[in-house]
């Protein structure tokens, strides 16, 4: 059993749960998310199954849309609507800042992690460290904001935004940034993912779909690399393919790599020899 399941995530459950709920539903353990999502946050979780895992770090770095709510004159520790406040402000923006600021914020970016994440420091958890008391600096990584548009005003400090970013973006830590700049303080009081790369909430089902329909829900690998352009091997190269064979191949980015109509994997040009780094067969 081999491919993707596009599953809702809802609200309360972590990844981790999800996948539990996957291995049971389709009773196989070789189970695993294409990327983390808060248990506050619900949306779309893609879930690899048998051979998908293998396509993990190829589908893991992929844009992710999302709908998030952030709430303006308050802020929590955790920098959602879990936490416990922290810090308190009486400036609530108004919507023609909001709209200046998501364009400044459009771009390539240093973000510090929120202090609550499954970041690693020293091989510990750092919201672990976080919930013994102990100060934590977590050094800033490089995300890029694709898009931001603002949505609508909820009530009276709570607003909506449309958020197109990279992988390992914290839409936490964005909406604590963009509190500062606006010269107040915020928190991220919902999310929704509505896209991870190629799968979309319109296509994904919910964990009583998954249960109902088990292995009819699962998508193809195929789906996953559909972008990529594809490479054909002569028939000849089948037995030297499915042994492993390093055979000349001169394309340097990623392509699907076919022969007899079967797809091996995904591979590209290492010193002008296929290198198959994911191999699917």
């Amino acid at each position: 059993m081999n491919g993707f399941v596009n599953l809702i995530k809802p609200a309360g459950l972590t990844a981790s749960d999800m996948v539990v709920k996957v291995r049971k539903a389709l009773n196989t353990k070789k189970v695993g998310h294409l990327g983390t999502l808060d248990p506050l946050a619900t949306g779309v979780l893609p879930i690899a199954v048998g051979k998908g895992t293998k396509l993990f770090n190829l589908l893991l770095v992929k844009e992710k849309t999302y709908r998030a709510f952030f709430t303006f004159g308050l802020s929590t520790d955790t920098l959602d609507s879990d936490g416990v406040v922290v810090d308190k402000c009486d400036t609530i923006p108004n919507v023609d800042n909001l709209k200046l600021v998501c364009q400044k914020m459009i771009g390539k970016q240093d973000q510090i992690p929120p202090m609550y994440s499954a970041k690693s420091i020293n091989g510990t958890r750092a919201y672990v460290l976080a919930r013994q008391g102990e100060r934590i600096e977590l050094k800033p990584k490089e995300i890029e904001i694709f898009s931001f548009e603002y949505i609508r005003q909820f009530n009276h400090n709570t607003f909506e935004f449309e958020i197109v970013c990279s992988s390992g973006t914290y839409i936490r830590s964005i909406a604590r940034d963009m509190a500062k700049m606006l010269g107040t303080c915020g928190y991220m009081s919902a999310l929704i993912r509505t896209k991870s790369g190629l799968f979309d909430v319109d296509d994904a089902v919910t964990i009583d779909e998954l249960f109902e329909k088990k292995e009819m829900v699962l998508q193809p690998l195929e789906l996953a690399i559909k972008d990529l352009p594809r490479f054909d091997f002569d028939t000849k190269y089948y037995k030297q393919l499915s042994n492993g064979v390093k055979l000349p191949f001169d394309k340097q980015n990623y392509h699907t790599i076919y022969c007899n109509g079967e797809l091996f994997g995904v591979g590209k040009s290492i010193n002008n020899l296929l290198d198959l780094e994911f191999y699917l067969k």
